[in-house]
């Protein structure tokens, strides 16, 4: 893409590019292309004059040469360009901003003082009217306020001042309107799915594993415990218990069978669907998020109800407070001033945004909360549920060594392990399949259907044979598998640190696969800032075997560490803290820690875990630096501190504006610009970042 340079420093430029405007596709595309660039901080995207300004990190004259070779018709980067365009959004409020100022301007210089003040009487009907019916229903509401003091200035003849108060009103809800659509628009693209592979069934009846942008609508897709839903689309095989809380709202998992419709963005519990996919492109998806952002309760914090309960008292001493300006001072004037104030906005408007900044503060640090009231729940908490694997060890634990039984060629029983894993994706099932890719060994679907045992492991058939995959528990004492005497002695020199996975096949042991879990680098030091930042109680659980959990545990600084538990057993002790009047956070990757995440009054899930646990958890860290845990315990007080500032800032705000205006040192116009002022900075000040710059 050709261009010239404006104006170039040393980290910002300014190009002027070889069109004569952009489209809204051109301009979303460039603007998302160079977003998404990690040493690019900033974008502005001129469309109507094709300019751009870019600030970078780092890097300058790399996405230069990046935008010289850009295609704004690659069809790549279109597919980029999320559903919602935050460039877009910007574009439509400041054009309604530019507007209502320019009709402002056009009504006051050129319309004669009759048709002026016609159109005032106009515009003021709907809050009048408006005012009246909640009136009518006895709810003191900051819309009776706004009514009564344009009906009173229209009362005593002045229209000027109705007017004013109109307009400010107006711009006052235009930029809260767009504030707060801004801050929903960012938290769901952050929440916003990221599937990028599907089982897709042939023509033959075989399934292979193809990218989600290869399904047409019509496909066959297969899903199976744990995974997510991808696409919207009709169940024509199959059964499932699906949780799709986020989508619906239910918090109990829906059976679904032959013929009835799965959404994408859901996640199947127990069971497994044929789906015929109806809706390829999900443009239904992000609206349902939206939804789900605006109208779930825990977006609502226990302080913001607080404040609302109070300034909700406060509404009918504004209009005594009027009444009583009218009564001794008889100026109506003072007495509108004083019916422009309103207690309720900064707290109704700033506090959400203040919920939905934050929300969008963690998206930066790679972490997802789905409501804002876990925020409160982390920076009440005193105690801390970890799992160990995945979660307090690293999330890509590697195969170690591959122990042959019975027999058995290593690379044959590899391939089959690999083939069996890659259906339940979970830390070690991830590391049997990635070592057979990196041995190069291929594997096909020679087996028969696998089904999934919660906690223990993975159990099919090939060539007529039962064959099992999973835990000591599950193929030694579930299946009775047998051992010959000389690889029992292979089982005992077995090295304690590693996890280790048993494969059996016709009831006799067929491979033991060692896989290295190293404890991160960091957890001891995560678990020392956990108690210094208010985490009394912190505890490790784990199905793995006492020997290693003992270890892992020592070596994180956990004293309290608990071995070879089931999910119910985890579930169980979440439920048991909490009665003791604990504060419990779990954190956990795999299907077996979904019960506690769900019991925990903050379940936290690790990204590269399963799905099923990222679907019920509340909140998800991305990647596997623990940090993001003091991170989000930092922000969660923070944002606490800042929500019960934002009530405090803005009745003290208010109740000063109350005091000028029956001292008549404002009139109503000049009231409704402070109020309007005050609300619109209370919301600027709460879209700002928490935590310190040094911690971002």
């Amino acid at each position: 893409m050709r261009y010239q340079i404006l104006h170039h420093s040393r980290n910002r430029f300014h190009l002027d590019l070889a069109k004569r405007r952009l489209t809204d596709t051109e301009a979303d595309t460039l603007y998302y292309a160079l977003l998404n660039l990690d040493h690019v901080e900033s974008v502005q995207v001129y469309a109507r004059t094709a300019q751009l300004v870019v600030r970078c990190y780092e890097n300058a004259r790399d996405v230069l040469r990046y935008i010289r070779e850009m295609d704004l018709k690659d069809e790549e980067l279109i597919e980029a360009v999320p559903e919602v365009s935050a460039r877009a959004t910007n574009e439509e409020y400041k054009e309604k901003i530019v507007m209502k100022v320019v009709k402002r301007i056009i009504k006051r210089t050129i319309l004669p003082v009759p048709i002026r003040v016609a159109l005032t009487c106009v515009n003021a009907t709907p809050y009048i009217v408006h005012g009246v019916k909640d009136l009518l229903k006895r709810e003191f509401s900051a819309e009776i306020v706004h009514a009564s003091a344009i009906g009173a200035s229209i009362l005593i003849g002045d229209f000027a001042t109705a007017s004013s108060i109109i307009f400010l009103t107006d711009v006052g809800e235009i930029l809260e309107e767009w504030t707060y659509k801004k801050s929903v628009d960012d938290l769901a693209q952050s929440l916003a799915l990221n599937v990028s592979k599907v089982w897709k069934e042939d023509g033959e009846g075989n399934v292979q594993q193809v990218g989600i942008g290869q399904i047409d609508e019509g496909d066959i897709i297969h899903v199976n415990t744990g995974c997510m839903i991808p696409l919207d689309g009709t169940v024509i095989a199959g059964e499932a218990m699906v949780n799709q809380a986020t989508m619906t709202g239910e918090s109990v998992p829906v059976r679904k069978y032959l013929d009835s419709s799965v959404f994408a963005g859901t996640v199947i519990e127990e069971g497994e669907l044929t789906i015929e996919v109806r809706n390829v492109s999900g443009q239904t998806r992000y609206d349902k998020i939206v939804q789900m952002i605006e109208e779930s309760e825990s977006l609502k914090s226990v302080v913001q109800s607080q404040a609302e309960r109070v300034v909700s008292k406060l509404i009918p001493y504004t209009f005594g407070a009027a009444a009583l300006t009218f009564l001794f001072t008889r100026n109506v004037t003072k007495a509108a001033s004083v019916l422009m104030v309103d207690f309720s906005c900064a707290i109704e408007v700033a506090m959400p945004i203040s919920v939905l900044s934050a929300m969008r503060e963690a998206g930066k640090h790679r972490i997802t909360v789905k409501g804002g009231s876990y925020l409160e729940d982390i920076a009440s908490a005193d105690t801390v549920v970890f799992d160990k694997t995945g979660t307090l060890t690293y999330a890509t634990p590697s195969v170690v060594d591959v122990i042959p039984m019975g027999g058995h060629d290593g690379e044959d029983m590899i391939r089959l392990a690999a083939c069996l894993e890659e259906h339940f994706p979970h830390s070690l099932a991830n590391a049997v399949v990635r070592y057979a890719k990196e041995m190069g060994i291929d594997h096909e679907e020679e087996h028969a259907k696998p089904v999934y045992i919660v906690a223990h492991g993975i159990s099919s058939s090939i060539h007529g044979e039962k064959c099992v995959i999973g835990s000591y528990h599950y193929i030694f004492e579930d299946e009775n598998t047998s051992v010959t005497e000389e690889d029992r002695v292979k089982l005992d020199n077995l090295a304690h640190e590693n996890s280790h996975l048993y494969m059996a096949v016709g009831g006799k042991l067929a491979l033991v696969i060692a896989i290295a879990d190293p404890i991160k680098e960091n957890a001891r030091e995560v678990v020392n800032q956990l108690r210094e930042v208010g985490i009394k109680h912190i505890v490790m659980m784990t199905g793995d075997s006492e020997q290693t959990a003992k270890t892992i545990a020592a070596k994180a600084g956990i004293t309290e560490v608990y071995a070879e538990v089931l999910p119910e057993d985890k579930a169980m002790y979440v439920d048991k803290e909490k009665a003791a009047g604990r504060k419990v956070i779990m954190i956990g990757d795999g299907i077996n820690d979904s019960p506690a995440l769900s019991t925990a009054d903050v379940g936290i899930a690790m990204k590269e875990g399963a799905e099923i646990a990222q679907e019920i958890a509340d909140i998800t860290l991305s990647g596997s630096d623990l940090e993001q845990l003091i991170s989000l315990k930092r922000l969660s007080d923070g944002q606490m501190r800042r929500m019960r500032s934002t009530s405090t800032l803005g009745i003290g705000m208010n109740a000063a504006i109350l005091v000028a205006g029956i001292l008549g040192l404002v009139v109503p116009g000049t009231a409704a610009f402070l109020h309007n002022a005050s609300t619109i900075g209370l919301c600027l000040r709460n879209m700002q970042d928490v935590l310190p710059k040094e911690e971002q």
